[in-house]
């Protein structure tokens, strides 16, 4: 026969009314932060899965917003180029172009020129226009404005891409020259870069960002490309760059200064063109300008493109953005009616706990004196 002393009966009791005390603890946590663990210790392979959850969750949420920044960008570079094709290049191109070879007042052929001139210029300050303090045509470059417009030796007007003329036949085979005045070795092993060869190499810079496509390096430590997105925007690719077999440039901006300095030397008195051959240069300007306006249109297009692929990756970052939420969700919030029940039954087993007391802890002598 077992015997059941007092203090045993006090123990057991002070075990089981901490147990109640406990559960009954844990149960109002649980409801008020809302979580089914707080502690790794409470569920282990809970806990592992929810921080592999979490850190996916932010890789995601990074990629979203670099996903919304280079769609900000390539939206920007879109309405730029819209610009540039349509509003520049009718308006302040072709129009007073047309009207400078067959109008029937030639008396305005040199203000005329001067239009043109206005519109290779509104063209290089488009070309720099800035998103979120970037430069947007800079390609890998976009702290530093690429176009400018360079008065030459000779008269002529020449635009640049970072300081290199992209126009001119007499310097595009020319050494290039960095901002030191030093010439730059060719990785190949062909002698130095030239001017030509250098406005190659920036128009192929890439500048790649992480938008959720699977970012890897090779084992050279080079990004994928098919695991990242390009978002450099070379300004060159855009307009064109170089010089044709006949020596005239490629871009639109230049063939309109060109055809500004000859409507701007035009006699207006003589009505006369300033130099033989002005007049049958002027047209073959003309249809080269087309024809570079044509050539800016198409690139206008393939950016939407891109900026359609943008927009499709963005719901698709969002729709994985939410199932990953809804499996963290599962694992780590409560379900309220469950805790709310749960927290009720601790409530009532605490209460029945310290009725117990009541028969079970001895009466001292003073409870006698009541």
């Amino acid at each position: 026969m077992m015997r059941i002393t007092t203090n045993g009966t006090l123990r057991m009791y002070k075990s089981n009314l901490m147990q109640t005390t406990g559960s009954l603890n844990s149960a109002m946590t649980k409801l008020m932060t809302q979580r089914n663990f707080n502690s790794y210790a409470s569920s282990p392979a809970a806990a592992t899965r929810a921080f592999k959850i979490h850190s996916s969750l932010n890789a995601t949420r990074v990629q979203a917003a670099n996903n919304e920044t280079v769609k900000n960008k390539f939206d920007t570079a879109y309405q730029v180029l819209d610009i540039v094709g349509s509003d520049i290049a009718d308006s302040m191109a072709k129009i007073p172009a047309l009207e400078g070879l067959n109008g029937p007042n030639e008396t305005n052929v040199n203000e005329l020129g001067k239009v043109l001139r206005s519109g290779a210029e509104a063209i290089v300050q488009s070309m720099n226009s800035q998103y979120d303090s970037k430069f947007l045509f800079g390609g890998a470059d976009t702290e530093n404005p690429p176009f400018a417009i360079e008065e030459g030796d000779d008269g002529k007007s020449y635009i640049t891409f970072r300081g290199v003329r992209i126009d001119d036949p007499n310097t595009l085979d020319d050494e290039y020259l960095d901002e030191n005045g030093n010439p730059v070795p060719n990785p190949d092993g062909t002698g130095n870069y030239t001017n030509k060869e250098m406005l190659d190499k920036w128009n192929e810079e890439t500048q790649f960002v992480d938008i959720g496509l699977g970012f890897k390096l090779d084992g050279n430590g080079d990004v994928v490309d098919s695991t990242a997105f390009d978002s450099a925007l070379s300004g060159i690719d855009f307009i064109g760059y170089g010089v044709d077999d006949e020596g005239d440039p490629k871009n639109m901006a230049s063939l309109m200064l060109r055809m500004a300095e000859i409507f701007e030397r035009y006699d207006t008195e003589s009505c006369e063109w300033g130099e033989e051959g002005d007049y049958a240069q002027a047209q073959e300007l003309l249809n080269k300008m087309n024809d570079s306006r044509d050539n800016v249109i198409q690139k206008w297009s393939a950016l939407s493109a891109e900026s359609t692929f943008l927009n499709t990756n963005a719901t698709q970052l969002e729709t994985t953005f939410a199932s990953l939420n809804t499996e963290r969700s599962t694992i780590e919030d409560i379900d309220m009616i469950d805790t709310i029940t749960e927290l009720s039954w601790a409530q009532v087993c605490y209460s029945a706990a310290l009725q117990v007391g009541t028969s079970v802890i001895p009466q001292s002598l003073m409870d006698y004196l009541k």
